[in-house]
């Protein structure tokens, strides 16, 4: 129930290639049978209404409390304790249950997920003798253990051991086995589950023997659509039951309206025989109750009904949208502000705008902006036209709020006395650092100005980032962990007491550039580098840099795969290099080697290839290349 919203992660875009695999998937190869030789087939059942709902295809989905049975990797997927039940009216007098409760631990990024679970298939007394013998009952119990574990909401591994114990008139069997599953996001719309269940030991009653009912399963789920209050998902699983040596095949379908009421439909078989099934879900947040109706042919109709109860955020008050919802008009852009929602069922808050002579309202957030996010920036917009922005709450579990709605029209704002202008800071750089960036300016002189707020804009088409939620109250900002080969656009503005907000201070910074440019001005390079020829030879000069100073001497023929001609460094300020090949162009680098170790770049100078070079020169190599005064 908590996780349903997004899969996370950045969306995929190949729709025709996932709904070939989507089809791939449900269709059952047809392969020769032998025949069914596997005990406890009761853990072959499906335990939940709603996976039923959707044809069986759940393997990739494994989002609520059945994880338990479907795929262990789902348990650490779900945000908030779990607990469920399911009641199946099964053939003839059969009852069907399950029970299960889920705990997440979050930790960090990553998050782990503990549940424990009962399965339960048993009958009434029954006489199949006519009178000759007592009546009898039967019945099979199933308890599970599960733990998982979630990376960076990337990929989870899932694991549950299962204690089997089946009994039929006096006689007793008992048998441990376990599943292994995986759930992986590549996208935030897409997620890929597979699985080896049923593995462990043969049920045994008295010196007979059979194996658990092992199988594995690849499934893909795809969300389709995903827009304020309309979700639909599609889902396929493809099975292997290796007692049977047959595929299975399924494929389903999810939709819910304002993650409130579901409907579900799926298509279920393997090569022998195929049903469709279909279901409801109504979800009143803390509570889910979801519905399956499932055909069996000449068996007979099954009927699973089911009850889901969440603990945690969504439980105590009702979602509101956020009050006090502004926005300060800037050079082409707008910055929202609005007041924190005081409930425990808001988690955050997604930000809407709708375009000049647009009619939907556009999610500008792909994620939802944490709790204590307040503001946005949004940026690259047209000055002179009215837009309509909007912000609404959300829940644990996905929810929205109403939608809070202004207009604005992004402008320059008119200068106001110049005794009262807000203005931007002033000597706003970048320095680079071991970790990161030090961005500092100047400090402000004006007392009207009570901080600063920082933000990276990523390009046209992305809303500005505000780096820094709280004011900043110094004239300093340490970031770490920068990639060193991107190039980052951060724009600062000054904030009043009012907190209106200056026109943005703007810079560009490269992380490699600038330890390039720091380590030149530390560590230059030799000074006044000449050059001049004569008689097939080079002869390069430069300044001396000071006392013990040593250099090292370069050659290229392409500017920019240089050979060392001094592996041990020269104290000289001369070199002569030669012979010369003609019509061959060169390139010369000398650098100096400072005490502690560094070497400066390299100061250049460069010989065409129409050099006037006499043609009975010998080839350039290291035995012909003398470096001397």
């Amino acid at each position: 129930m908590n996780q349903r919203k997004s899969f996370q992660r950045p969306l995929f875009q190949k729709a025709p290639g996932l709904l070939a695999i989507l089809i791939a998937l449900a269709l059952p190869m047809r392969a020769k049978a032998q025949q069914l030789t596997s005990g406890a087939d009761f853990l072959t059942i499906d335990s939940g209404a709603r996976s039923e709902g959707m044809g069986e295809a759940f393997t990739a989905m494994a989002d609520d409390v059945t994880a338990l049975t479907w795929n262990p990797a789902g348990v650490a997927l779900i945000s908030r304790p779990e607990v469920g039940y399911l009641h199946m009216l099964y053939l003839s007098s059969i009852g069907y249950n399950f029970g299960g409760v889920v705990v997440p631990l979050p930790a960090g990024e990553d998050s782990f997920g503990l549940g424990a679970g009962l399965v339960n298939l048993g009958t009434g007394s029954f006489d199949s003798t006519l009178g000759i013998a007592p009546a009898v009952s039967a019945g099979d119990n199933a308890f599970l253990l599960s733990v998982a574990y979630r990376v960076k909401k990337i990929i989870s591994f899932g694991v549950t051991g299962k204690y089997i114990q089946e009994s039929i008139a006096n006689y007793n069997a008992g048998a441990f086995g376990g599943d292994g599953g995986v759930l992986i996001t590549p996208g935030d719309r897409v997620r890929i589950g597979l699985g080896l269940f049923n593995f462990g030991q043969q049920v045994k009653f008295i010196s007979a023997g059979d194996p658990l009912p092992l199988s594995s399963r690849l499934g893909l789920a795809w969300k389709i659509l995903d827009v304020p209050h309309n979700s639909l998902t599609l889902s396929a699983d493809n099975g292997w039951q290796f007692g049977s040596q047959t595929y299975t095949g399924a494929v389903g379908a999810e939709y819910w309206l304002d993650m409130t009421l579901a409907l579900r439909a799926g298509f279920t078989g393997d090569s022998y025989q195929q049903h469709p099934t279909a279901g409801i879900g109504i979800n009143v947040d803390p509570v889910e109750f979801d519905y399956a109706f499932s055909p069996q042919g000449t068996l007979g109709d099954t009927h699973r009904f089911s009850l889901v109860l969440s603990f945690g955020n969504g439980a105590v008050e009702g979602l509101v949208a956020p009050t006090g919802f502004s926005a300060v008009a800037m050079d082409s852009s707008i910055s929202l502000h609005w007041k924190p929602v005081t409930s425990n069922v808001v988690v955050g808050y997604n930000v809407y705008v709708k375009k000049p002579n647009t009619e939907n309202m556009l999610l500008v957030t792909k994620r939802p902006l944490g709790a204590g996010e307040l503001s946005v920036r949004l940026a690259h917009l047209v000055n002179g036209q009215s837009y309509t922005f909007g912000v609404a709450s959300v829940s644990a579990a996905g929810r929205e709020s109403s939608v809070a709605t202004l207009v604005a029209v992004p402008s320059a704002p008119a200068a106001p006395p110049a005794a009262n202008i807000l203005q931007p800071p002033t000597g706003f750089k970048a320095t680079a650092t071991d970790e990161g960036f030090d961005l500092t300016w100047d400090k402000t002189l004006s007392s009207n100005v009570t901080g600063f707020y920082l933000y990276l804009d990523e390009g046209t088409g992305k809303p500005v980032k505000k780096l820094s939620p709280r004011l900043i109250m110094d004239n300093i900002i340490i970031l770490k962990k920068v990639n060193p080969d991107k190039t980052y656009q951060f724009l600062l503005t000054s904030v009043n007491k009012a907190e209106n907000e200056s026109a943005a201070a703007t810079l560009t910074a490269n992380f490699s550039e600038l330890k390039k440019a720091q380590l030149a001005a530390m560590y230059p390079p030799p000074a006044h580098l000449t050059l001049q020829t004569k008689d097939a030879k080079v002869y390069l000069n430069w300044d001396n840099a000071g006392a013990g100073m040593k250099y090292n001497v370069y050659v290229s023929h392409d500017g920019v795969n240089y050979k060392l001609l001094t592996p041990t460094g020269t104290v000289k300020t001369q070199a002569v290099l030669g012979p010369l090949k003609p019509n061959v162009a060169y390139y010369f680098g000398v650098t100096t080697l400072y005490p502690d170790g560094q070497e400066s770049v390299k100061a250049l100078q460069t010989l065409p290839a129409s050099n006037p070079v006499s043609n009975t020169v010998q080839p350039l190599s290291t035995s012909s290349t003398s470096v001397s005064n």
